[in-house]
Order: C-alpha cells, then sequence, then structure tokens
C-alpha cells in the first residue's frame, strides 16, 4: 500500500481547459458549468477528508451523462492525460490493497455515477489493480459505520504506516501450508486509524485475496521445484534483495517470500520435490564448421 502524494494536481484544474477547448458538439454545455466545477474541485480535499460525513447527493443530475462522457469518451488531449496517469505512475504495486501487479485501471474514489461533476478531476483518479476495481466499485460510504469505506491515497499516508506479515503454518500430517495475515504498524498511528485500516481492508477484501495469491504462488514454486533442482533459498532471497527492506511487506509477494523464508519445515518439503541431479553427458567434438 503506497502513499500517492506525488499524484496531487495543484487547483486550478487544467484538465478543465483541456476539456472545454475541444471541438465535441456538446462543449459549450460543459463551458456553461465550468466555474461550477471549478468550485467544486476546491471543496474536494475537504469532502475526502472529512471522512466521517455522508456527502451530499450531486446537484449535476441533469449534466450527468455529459459528465461520465467525458471520462469515458474524452477528447483528445485529455485522453492523454488520462492514459498517461492509468499507465505511466511507475507504480509496482496497487496502492489501495498491495496486490504486486501495476495498476492498469483508473478508480473514481468518489464514485462518478452518483458525483459526475468529479469525473473528470484528476485527484479523484486513483491508479487501481483489476482485483480492486470490482470490489470498491461504486462504493463509498458506510451508513451502518458511519464513516467512508476507503482510504484515499493521495490525500492521506496512513496505508503507507502499515506493512503486511504473512505466517506460514505448514502441517506436516498433510503436506500443506496455512497461511495467517496480520498487520504491522511501522509508524505511528492512533487507535482510531488503526481501525481505519482494517475497515478498508475488510471492505476490498484483502484477507481473503492474499491467501489465495499466497496459495496460487507457493503451488507455482511447488511446481517449479518439481521439475528443476535449484536452492528455493536462494531464489527467494534473490528476489528480496530487489526491494529495499524497508519495503518488505508493503506489497503481498514479499510479505509471502519472508513468510516462506521464516518457515524451515516448509522449505525443506519443497526442497524434497526436487528431482535427483542428473549427470550431464559429456560432448565431443566431431566436427568444426566455418560459417561464411
Amino acid at each position: 500500500m503506497q502513499y500517492l502524494n506525488e499524484l496531487l494536481e495543484e487547483l486550478p484544474c487544467s484538465w478543465i481547459d483541456l476539456a472545454t477547448g475541444c471541438r465535441k458538439d456538446n462543449v459549450n454545455e460543459l463551458i456553461d458549468i465550468s466555474d461550477e466545477l471549478s468550485r467544486r474541485y476546491s471543496l474536494y480535499e475537504g469532502l475526502v477528508s472529512n471522512y466521517t460525513l455522508d456527502l451530499q447527493s450531486t446537484e449535476f443530475n441533469d449534466h450527468r451523462d455529459l459528465l461520465v462522457e467525458y471520462y469515458e469518451k474524452s477528447p483528445a488531449a485529455l485522453n492523454r492525460e488520462l492514459l498517461n496517469r492509468r499507465n505511466e505512475h511507475g507504480l509496482y504495486l496497487c496502492p489501495f490493497c498491495g496486490n504486486p501487479k501495476k495498476p492498469d485501471t483508473l478508480d473514481h474514489f468518489i464514485p462518478k455515477v452518483q458525483w459526475p461533476e468529479y469525473s473528470i478531476f484528476p485527484n479523484n483518479l486513483v491508479p487501481q489493480c483489476r482485483g480492486c476495481a470490482p470490489i470498491k466499485g461504486e462504493n463509498y460510504y458506510c451508513n451502518e459505520e458511519s464513516t467512508a469505506k476507503f482510504i484515499h491515497p493521495i490525500y492521506s499516508d496512513l496505508l503507507q504506516r502499515f506493512r503486511f506479515k504473512i505466517t506460514v503454518n505448514f502441517d506436516e500430517g498433510n503436506n500443506r501450508p496455512i497461511f495467517a495475515i496480520s498487520l504491522i504498524k511501522v509508524l505511528d498511528a492512533e487507535r482510531s486509524e488503526n481501525e481505519r485500516v482494517i475497515f478498508h481492508i475488510k471492505h476490498l477484501k484483502i484477507q481473503q485475496r492474499i491467501i489465495k495469491f499466497c496459495q496460487e504462488d507457493y503451488r507455482r514454486w511447488k511446481k517449479r521445484l518439481s521439475k528443476t533442482r535449484f536452492d528455493l533459498r536462494v531464489a527467494l532471497q534473490q528476489r528480496l534483495s530487489e526491494i529495499p527492506e524497508n519495503d518488505w511487506g508493503r506489497d503481498w509477494k514479499t510479505a509471502f517470500i519472508k513468510g516462506l523464508l521464516d518457515n524451515e519445515n516448509a522449505i525443506d518439503y519443497l526442497h524434497s520435490l526436487r528431482p535427483n541431479p542428473i549427470q550431464a553427458p559429456q560432448l565431443q567434438v566431431i566436427e568444426e564448421l566455418e560459417i561464411e
């Protein structure tokens, strides 16, 4: 999970100018509401920061289709900015959940269907993985708990203050691993902030998704070791060495690798699956050919 303050776009928002400067047939309708959109953008940080307050209903119902269209069928100049935000962010993990895959879609943190005024506001568009997208969807507020369900990684560093810990318990009777997921706090957070992070994790179903990831990754290593003889500890340590130690546990893969390395029984079992070493036949040069 990651803090994305570098993606914060300063106001006034230049994307409105890109949208209103196009030649779409309905651009005049957008121009007519552009000043009010800019005013709404100036209120955005306060809305997502006051996460215990439910958002008021949109006043842009009459312009919903127009505003959503400018996101889904954006004019060329605006589309370049959208593609850049979606693909050129340099992230190797999902900032919402820690999935160790490059985020390749954009989340409308405040959903565009209910609040279309933020459809093309860059600070409302957060790079996200395909696993989070269908879960978060149009969800924003939990009435039962009177709080927003998710933490905005552009406006809050809260998610970055925690790391995942994966404990691998090996069932020697059935030769199978059992994965337990917990959080490690690496920077100060108050009790209410701890609860917010856990709330966020529960609503994105991150625990279940991590366990599934661990099971699949374990099966991949098991399959590789059954076919090729190599030292799993060296392979895992090599992968960890590619990531700064302070970042271990920010994503699922490094947490899984660390957990597996900490369980000798699991490593020994996987090593027992390796094929016996085979003496490679000695090759003798029969003839040397020249290449013209």
